[in-house]
């Protein structure tokens, strides 16, 4: 019983000895590889983007027979890349369409569409790279309000009720190019369909082309 005790102790004693040997044995017999990641890849550091942006927008809702349908569109996204070619994106936009009104008759109210746009989706790379296109679909709630901003002669109807804010569903799929600058701020261009009531219907298609910046 006695020497089992001291060959324990001895194998005890011995044990991180032999495990330091054999792991220098094994590290001589192979060559050990260090991953290192590169600033330029693009998920290195933060994966958030922020990215301001400003275009101009085609209100769908717009009755006037003028064609002056053609609004200006602030926004900005927040982004998370998952990989190299994927990235979540949520998105708030605002747009105000002048004279929406029909000029049909010789006095007539003159209204203005005013937007807020909420909506999430993400972006796929089809071209990889510092210069990339991508693919996107986006959905969420398109906020619309009318308001009166003027009449023109002595209307016969009354004017529109102030109703606030009315919600309809959007879909948005866009087509992006982007070309990096730096590892912190990129470049991009691109056009956006915003289609409304594609669920009741009839879809209504609002076209807008943006530009801005990417900020990590």
């Amino acid at each position: 019983m006695r020497k089992l005790v001291y060959v324990l102790a001895a194998a005890t004693l011995l044990a991180p000895t032999l495990a330091e040997a054999q792991t220098k044995k094994r590290s001589t017999g192979r060559t050990s590889v260090r991953i290192v990641q590169s600033r330029r890849d693009c998920c290195w550091g933060n994966r958030f983007t922020f990215e301001p942006y400003a275009g101009a927008v085609k209100d769908a809702y717009d009755a006037s027979p003028d064609d002056d349908n053609t609004a200006l569109l602030l926004g900005f996204r927040v982004g998370y890349l998952l990989s190299s070619r994927i990235r979540l994106l949520g998105n708030v936009a605002y747009s105000e369409s002048d004279d929406i009104a029909p000029h049909g008759t010789t006095g007539y109210y003159l209204y203005d569409n005013t937007w807020v746009y909420t909506t999430a989706g993400g972006e796929f790379d089809v071209v990889p790279g510092r210069a990339s296109v991508s693919l996107g679909l986006q959905g969420g709630a398109a906020f619309r309000r009318i308001d009166l901003d003027g009449t023109v002669g002595t209307p016969v109807l009354p004017a529109e009720p102030d109703e606030g804010f009315s919600a309809r569903e959007v879909i948005i799929p866009s087509l992006m190019g982007r070309y990096r600058l730096t590892n912190r701020m990129t470049v991009m261009a691109g056009l956006q369909d915003n289609i409304f009531n594609f669920l009741e219907g009839p879809a209504k298609h609002s076209l807008s082309i943006t530009g801005g910046l990417s900020f990590r």
